[in-house]
């Protein structure tokens, strides 16, 4: 898969304003979700399933450093 120059700049700005990366996942996640005119739509789920396979851990950690801090 190519990587296109927007794509490119997007992954850059994310690197350089530090986001976390369970942000940048779920971000990149709606983004390719949303994205009908440049990713199949077999390929766009397999991406999306993919990325969520991830983000699921990372958010259930999250959620539980946040619930044990109050």
């Amino acid at each position: 898969m190519d990587i296109t120059p927007q794509e490119e700049a997007m992954i850059k700005a994310f690197r350089e304003s530090e986001f976390p990366p369970l942000y940048v996942l779920i971000r990149v996640r709606n983004d390719m979700a949303n994205d009908i005119g440049n990713v199949e739509e077999g390929q766009r789920d397999a991406i999306v399933k993919t990325l969520e396979k991830y983000i699921g851990p990372l958010w259930a950690d999250y959620h539980d450093g946040k619930q044990s801090r109050s």
